[in-house]
């Protein structure tokens, strides 16, 4: 079995009330980092699973229809938060990034697509479906922004159908071993997204459970506390939302040596990455 080196890093972020996130809860704003890992294959180099933000997303919300995703989503990013800026200063190159893994298509996973010329990009086939072709209003409510594909996205696409995998977990379901080396698995969590996978990723100290946004904090799969039912307005599916949180606490529970990975807990992006650049509250 192959192992891989990892980093959470973030591109920016978001503000929430903490209520959205867990029913009940205070008001308060929180903030939802745009997390995104670093990973480095001993065979098949750097990669990446999503992007985070970009300033990209300014531009792109400017005018009608997106405006409406920037009235709904105050973000915060500048340059210096790009994944393609914070690789630099650790001196990888955007050009050497062979492969990117989409978790799902909005805009805070794949801001910065069109800054890896050379990757190619992994996605299931649910959620390409979910977002081919579409433009306007019927992109918007999906979350969608189709500007922030690269021109030749469609070459450099590499589908993937989980549901056919030949390796199971009891409780994450059908994986999907990419480089068929146990390093990177990848497993659906329907719900949030059409198609939406995390990945289980074997490093040589304990694994990473990334379930991009099946949680959006730690609470909510640990404690199955859910998020306000206001947030089903914006959800593919709140039944698969459920499920899919469910065989996540499953997992966690099974697995207590696994860290798993919300993408926008700002306390277990604290605890991995240790590296926040805006400590301002």
């Amino acid at each position: 079995m192959s192992k891989v080196s990892f980093q959470l890093k973030s591109a920016g972020y978001c503000t929430a009330s903490q209520s959205h996130a867990l029913r009940g809860t205070t008001s308060r704003t929180i903030k939802f980092y745009a997390t995104y890992a670093y990973l480095h294959h001993p065979k098949y180099g750097h990669i990446l699973f999503d992007t985070g933000y970009t300033t990209r997303f300014y531009e792109l919300t400017k005018s009608f229809p997106m405006n409406l995703y920037a009235k709904a989503t105050k973000v915060y990013v500048a340059p210096e938060d790009h994944a393609a800026s914070t690789l630099r200063k650790a001196g990888i190159d955007a050009k050497d990034v062979g492969y990117i893994i989409i978790s799902h298509f909005h805009a805070d996973h794949i801001g910065g697509l069109r800054d890896f010329p050379n990757a190619t990009f992994i996605c299931t086939n649910q959620a390409y479906d979910s977002i081919q072709n579409k433009t306007g209003l019927s992109a918007l409510k999906q979350g969608f922004i189709p500007e922030l594909l690269p021109d030749d996205f469609n070459q450099r696409l590499q589908l993937i159908n989980i549901q056919s995998a030949e390796h199971f977990d009891p409780h994450l379901g059908a994986m999907h071993d990419l480089f068929g080396d146990g390093s990177i698995q990848l497993f659906q969590v329907e719900g949030h997204a059409r198609g939406q996978m995390g990945a289980l990723i074997t490093t040589k100290d304990n694994p990473f459970l990334l379930i991009a946004d099946a949680a959006w904090l730690k609470e909510n799969y640990q404690k199955m506390h859910l998020p306000s039912p206001i947030v089903r307005l914006f959800f593919d599916s709140w039944k698969n939302f459920k499920i899919s949180l469910q065989r996540v606490h499953d997992y966690h529970l099974a697995n207590p040596d696994t860290l798993v990975i919300p993408c926008h807990c700002e306390a277990t992006y604290r605890q991995v990455a240790n590296d926040l650049t805006d400590e301002t509250e």
